[in-house]
């Protein structure tokens, strides 16, 4: 007993460690006037302390909980007027999955010709799933799940490392270094049904809350991917479209969940040797800038073929993490709602088909 309690008084320092950390890391971006300096500077230091030896530690249900309130955040951009020219959508949905076949195959060329893995571990390290799923699978299929993680880690973040500087760089638009959500109003069914004003708000928090956690429950019950993100955001966005809530979680409460979210990815690269990262983490960069580029040609096309905002459009094309595009999505004012769904069909095509698709290649060869 004694043991066990010493070993989780360990494990919650490290914790507190990697959050003061995180902290640290995004009071200095916010200082520097950084884009989505919070998640951007957490991330950053807490991957910089880890490599080089912090004891630092990643806790799966802290960040099970921060993406659930951010799919929250995120369902907050579900509103009628981003579905006015969602016609569209369907035909920009079908492209996607050609433009993922793009994307992994110029990934897969760049690992079998220079990161000296078997083809296994090239298929799922290029695919452009999500980090846990394709973990997952690439288990199954007797890949190197080690090297299949950290490429993913390292592509997801330096894509949401990129992009941002892009945008606020190249483009000239201007990231906030946290998210501001829209004024709360007193519209809503529910505020009108406790009375409005201070009731009213806290009425409709309750519900917001209380919703995600609902649709987080059933979407992991329902083995859906990407649960944690893809229920909380479909109730709140319901809740949203519906007029039942018509308010957001505080920014205070907001910044926190991007902290979070970028200490506890920036954890994942703890205890890891520069002599193992050197070669994932220049083809995971490559990669990364190449996707960069291949989003920006063709964001155009998809552009007039649904119709959504241009940048709205290229965060949907970039494979960095669903939640993170969709914060830089909002951050920039644009439709969030977009990004969301087509980043979410991403992850659904890739868990659906790769498999399938791996067996077929196999098969062949």
């Amino acid at each position: 007993m004694t043991t066990t309690s010493g070993a989780d008084r360990h494990k919650a320092a490290r914790l507190c460690l990697t959050l003061l950390i995180g902290a640290a890391g995004g009071g200095l971006f916010a200082w520097w006037h950084l884009p989505l300096a919070w998640m951007l500077g957490a991330m950053s230091l807490t991957a910089l302390t880890g490599i080089l030896g912090a004891p630092l530690i990643a806790n799966r249900r802290l960040r099970n909980w921060t993406v659930v309130a951010l799919g929250m955040v995120l369902g907050g951009s579900f509103r009628p007027d981003v579905f006015a020219h969602a016609a569209g959508w369907p035909l920009g949905l079908a492209a996607l999955a050609a433009y993922i076949l793009l994307l992994f195959s110029m990934g897969y060329w760049l690992m079998i010709a220079f990161g000296r893995v078997d083809r296994a571990t090239a298929f799922f390290a290029a695919m452009p799933g999500g980090i846990n799923e394709m973990t997952r699978v690439a288990e199954d299929h007797h890949a190197d799940i080690a090297t299949v993680a950290l490429t993913h880690a390292v592509r997801i973040y330096a894509v949401v490392f990129t992009v941002p500087l892009y945008l606020a760089y190249v483009e000239g638009y201007g990231v906030a270094a946290t998210i501001t959500p829209r004024h709360a109003t007193q519209d809503g069914l529910i505020a009108i049904w406790a009375g409005g004003g201070m009731a009213g708000m806290i009425a409709s928090y309750v519900v917001l809350v209380a919703g995600g956690i609902l649709g987080y429950r059933l979407a992991s019950r329902a083995g859906i991917p990407g649960a944690t993100f893809i229920g909380s955001l479909l109730v709140s966005g319901a809740l949203h479209l519906s007029g039942l809530v018509t308010l957001q979680l505080p920014t205070a409460a907001i910044a926190l969940a991007q902290l979070l979210a970028g200490a506890m990815m920036g954890a994942r690269f703890a205890g890891l040797s520069m002599r193992k990262l050197a070669r994932i983490v220049i083809l995971a960069v490559i990669s990364a800038l190449m996707m960069l580029v291949t989003a920006i040609l063709f964001t155009p096309v998809f552009t007039a073929v649904t119709g959504a905002p241009r940048l709205a459009m290229l965060l949907s094309l970039v494979p960095g993490g669903f939640t993170e595009m969709g914060l830089i999505a909002l951050s920039l004012g644009l439709d969030a709602a977009v990004v969301a769904v087509f980043h979410v069909m991403r992850v659904i095509y890739v868990i659906m088909f790769a498999p399938v698709f791996f067996k077929q290649r196999r098969a062949r060869s």
